[in-house]
């Protein structure tokens, strides 16, 4: 979600990941990610432009976030339903400053893994509810 140049819907595709979609609301950067997609001939991705607010819903192991932190609160409620029971959420685009915010908005989540550069903050969480 935030699918941006489409560099990590490519890498989670060449690293096994199957199947794997990027949706972007921007369609310059969907235009952009499928001009990288070309470039890696080996990924497999479906790309489309859409909300995620208004998007099919679609159930995934993995569901990776690189948004900013508003966005990430207010789409916290439809992220934590793409993710099946045990599922992770990795959620970047953040900076420090709000990461006490969003970390709130998903406190029924817990947070396996923190990384920080700078002042931009990556998170991964599992879902409270295990297969």
């Amino acid at each position: 979600v935030g699918t941006g140049s489409g560099v990590l819907a490519i890498a989670a595709s060449l690293l096994g990941s199957n199947p794997v979609v990027g949706i972007d609301d921007d369609a310059h950067a969907i235009a952009s990610a499928r001009e990288n997609l070309d470039l890696n001939a080996g990924a497999k991705v479906t790309l489309a432009v859409a909300d995620l607010r208004s998007a099919s819903p679609m159930l995934a192991d993995v569901v990776v976030a690189n948004l900013t932190g508003g966005l990430l609160i207010a789409a916290a409620p439809t992220l934590q339903r793409l993710a099946v029971a045990g599922g992770r959420l990795v959620l970047s685009g953040l900076m420090t400053t709000e990461e006490q915010d969003v970390l709130a908005a998903f406190s029924s989540w817990h947070l396996e893994h923190r990384a920080e550069e700078d002042e931009w903050v990556c998170v991964t969480l599992r879902s409270g509810a295990m297969l």
